[in-house]
């Protein structure tokens, strides 16, 4: 006879499944930013709408260091900080970002520093932003954003009380380049700083919810004070996350000198990045006013703390709720996420005592949605890689996302849930007690264990989830079957208060890496809510259907991410969005008189392909491109001068050669390069604008064909550097390989820019020649 399913259905537990997608729901929108705040708000107010107006006196043009624009916005800052009566001046003085001694980025950096004194200090609180933007973009959010937050809230902060401790406005410059600013700024000053905690705020899109990450450790004074602040958005996932990944910022740095802080950024809208559509009309003022309150919320706190705490706020995980942040000591995760597998497994012996599951089955079950997460995440990969695969140029140049990523995203969410309702479907004729979902919890907390131990700090937001889950099943065996719904909806409600948001969050960080985040989190949420379900009779017994059935929704929800990916192409077809990106760059050998172009993210466009057809080469001779494949195609040599060097001196000390030069942009460029062949000389030490710079250690000659390069810098912002080399007596003559770097590819004969409907990011002219010395 056919074994019946023990899973009594219910209405309850349709209207408990329904209230927590409401929740959910619910969550979400209270996290996305509030409307912006008029310029006629109170004076000790945030308001967006003050920040935008502070954005347009700053002007549309590109804040390259060394520009014309860079220098009047400085000027600019110097003067609204002035006039709030803060304390500022400007720090000069030489960054660099020296961990490879063979592409070392400098620039002669003016920090813009401003102070409100405190009525009886013990430290500092620090807004810090950068001014600096990247070439070919206004940078109104990267890092226009970060500008208007700080000048606003420092307008408020005059407004009101004064504060207990020294507030700082800390505008860095050369932040693009590799985090210049602020390196000098630590070099120069971190040791009389004293007790110090910053935000220091970012943008990596024009617009959603702004989230603080990337905590400094010990966390927990911070913490204290973020849970302060109006919604905070703090999660150790994420910090955990952002540490595997190639992003920085300036915290890297302003970590590294002893000072507390947290990066504050936005990521939605991320085609924007860094493009010349980074402008005011795309920046989100929503955004602003969010990011704006919370930071100015954050600062009044901070200012009023004893900072001399800091070193002895001890290290908590966080996830963020409605209700404020939920923490714990670090050292709770695993014992938390070992808990979580022992109340999981204890569901499951409960279950099996009552003869409602069977261990064969629940083992399935735990197996099924095991391989469910890397399906449902290799799925939101696939999906985004198609639709670049008939478009690529619809994804723009930095991020690789498309200007309007809503439809992809329905597409993600929809290929997320199929896999599990599919395997529910499937199954059903051979589990159909629950096992599938018991065994999904057992997963999950096993998963959570897994995360405690390999990336630690990456588990709690799951086991915050997972454990109230996994409390509900071990009571609700034992329960009625309304009485167990309810026990079921809500132990899955923190699974949806926290995990709805996430999935906004991270498909704001992108499809290509939040997409599939997106997709797992959803799936972790589908699998938790698969027992209240059944009790709800959405997944219907084999009995009472008929297999054709089992897989309507499934085979719907297929169809679904199907015409989303359609239509997702059709929205963001040539012609139907924003101008589409092109990334292209300019490079002129002087001595030979050949001339190419470059890109790291051809688009595919019929333009690009014609300019660069060659898509992949290494061009070591090339240093400062940064090594590797890059596409590449001949161009039309311009009349350019190239860099000069001028030698000041060259001493033979006995054992080492000492050569003084003068590097000077004929073209009155405001970036210099300097390589030494390795083949020619060994470096034993470097100084360039009076910075000492790391060398390799002297070795063996090498085969002298112009690579591999053990030395070399580009410096921006000057049109002139001295360089002193220290060279191993070894190798008497010298190969020196100079270079000068602008942004305009017009001086290009018959470049005429890209195709209408299109605009061009980054743009890059080198203009370089061999010296032998």
């Amino acid at each position: 006879m056919e074994k019946q399913p023990r899973v009594r259905r219910t209405r309850t537990a349709a209207i408990m499944l329904a209230a927590v997608a409401a929740a959910g729901t619910v969550a979400t929108i209270a996290a996305m930013p509030a409307g912006p705040a008029p310029a006629d708000a109170p004076a000790t107010q945030f308001s967006a709408a003050r920040g935008v107006e502070l954005l347009e006196q700053l002007g549309p043009d590109p804040r390259t260091p060394g520009s014309a624009a860079h220098a009047r916005a400085r000027a600019q800052l110097v003067a609204e900080l002035d006039a709030l009566g803060w304390e500022t001046e400007v720090h000069e003085s030489v960054g660099a970002f020296d961990e490879d001694p063979a592409a070392v980025s400098m620039a002669t950096v003016a920090n813009v520093v401003a102070t409100l004194p405190g009525t009886d200090p013990t430290g500092t609180v620090i807004l810090a932003a950068h001014y600096d933007s990247v070439p070919g973009s206004p940078g109104a959010a990267d890092d226009g954003l970060g500008i208007a937050v700080a000048l606003e809230s420092a307008r408020a902060l005059t407004a009101g009380a004064a504060p207990r401790n020294d507030v700082m406005v800390l505008l860095t410059d050369a932040e693009e380049p590799g985090l210049l600013g602020a390196e000098a700024f630590v070099h120069d000053r971190a040791e009389q700083l004293g007790p110090a905690v910053l935000v220091n705020l970012e943008a990596r899109g024009a617009g959603g919810s702004p989230a603080s990450v990337r905590l400094t450790e010990p966390n927990g004074m911070l913490l204290d004070l973020l849970a302060h602040t109006p919604r905070p958005v703090v999660d150790s996932f994420s910090d955990a996350l952002f540490a595997l990944l190639p992003n920085d910022t300036d915290l890297t740095r302003f970590a590294a000198g002893g000072i507390a802080g947290f990066d504050t950024a936005i990521t939605g809208a991320g085609a924007y990045y860094h493009s010349p559509l980074d402008d005011l009309e795309h920046l989100s003022a929503a955004s602003l006013q969010e990011m704006g309150a919370g930071t100015l919320a954050f600062a009044r706190v901070a200012a009023g703390a004893d900072l001399t705490r800091l070193p002895d706020g001890g290290a908590d995980v966080v996830t963020s709720l409605p209700l404020g942040l939920l923490r714990v000591p670090e050292g709770l995760e695993l014992p938390l996420a070992a808990l979580t597998v022992l109340l999981a497994l204890a569901a499951v012996a409960r279950a099996r005592r009552r003869r409602e599951v069977g261990l064969p089955r629940v083992a399935l079950g735990a197996a099924t949605a095991a391989a469910s997460l890397p399906i449902v995440a290799t799925a939101a990969v696939g999906l985004w890689q198609a639709a670049l695969a008939v478009d690529p140029a619809q994804a723009s140049a930095v991020v690789r996302e498309p200007y309007l990523p809503l439809l992809y995203q329905v597409g993600v969410v929809a290929l997320a849930l199929g896999p599990i309702l599919g395997a529910r479907a499937v199954l059903r004729p051979v589990m159909p007690d629950g096992e599938l979902g018991l065994g999904a919890l057992v997963t999950l907390a096993l998963a959570g264990l897994g995360l405690a131990l390999a990336l630690p700090g990456a588990a709690f937001v799951l086991v915050v989830a997972v454990l109230p889950a996994a409390v509900a099943a071990l009571i609700g065996a034992g329960l009625p079957a309304r009485a167990r719904a309810v026990v079921l909806g809500l132990g899955l409600l923190p699974a949806a208060v926290m995990f709805f948001p996430a999935v906004v969050g991270m498909f704001d960080v992108g499809l290509g890496t939040g997409g599939p985040l997106a997709a797992v989190f959803v799936a972790v949420v589908a699998l938790l809510a698969l027992p209240l379900a059944d009790a709800a009779g959405l997944v219907r017994p084999e009995r009472e259907a008929p297999s054709r059935r089992r897989v309507l929704v499934p085979a719907a929800l297929l169809a679904v991410a199907v015409v989303a990916t359609a239509a997702g192409l059709v929205a963001n077809g040539e012609g139907r969005t924003d101008p589409r990106q092109e990334m292209l760059s300019y490079s002129l050998d002087a001595d030979s008189g050949e001339a190419m172009w470059t890109s790291w993210s051809p688009s595919g466009s019929a333009w690009s392909e014609q300019l660069l057809p060659s898509p992949s080469s290494d061009l070591a001779d090339q240093p400062w491109l940064g090594g590797g494949a890059i596409a590449n195609g001949p161009a039309t040599a311009a009349d350019l001068p190239a860099p000069e060097v001028a030698v000041v001196s060259d001493r033979d000390t006995g054992t080492h050669r000492e050569l003084v030069l003068e590097v000077t942009s004929a073209r009155g460029a405001p970036a210099i390069g300097l390589w030494v062949a390795a083949g020619s000389a060994d470096v034993v030490s470097a100084t360039v604008q009076g910075r000492d710079l790391p060398t390799v250690a002297p070795g063996p000659a090498s085969d002298g064909d112009g690579g591999p390069w053990d030395f070399g810098f580009l410096l921006r912002g000057v049109q002139q550097t001295r360089v002193t080399l220290v060279l191993d007596g070894r190798a008497p003559e010298a190969e020196l390989r100079v270079v000068d770097l602008t942004h305009e590819l017009e001086v290009v004969p018959g470049f005429e820019g890209p195709p209408h409907g299109r605009v061009l990011v980054t743009p890059n002219v080198y203009v370089y020649r061999t010296v032998q010395l």
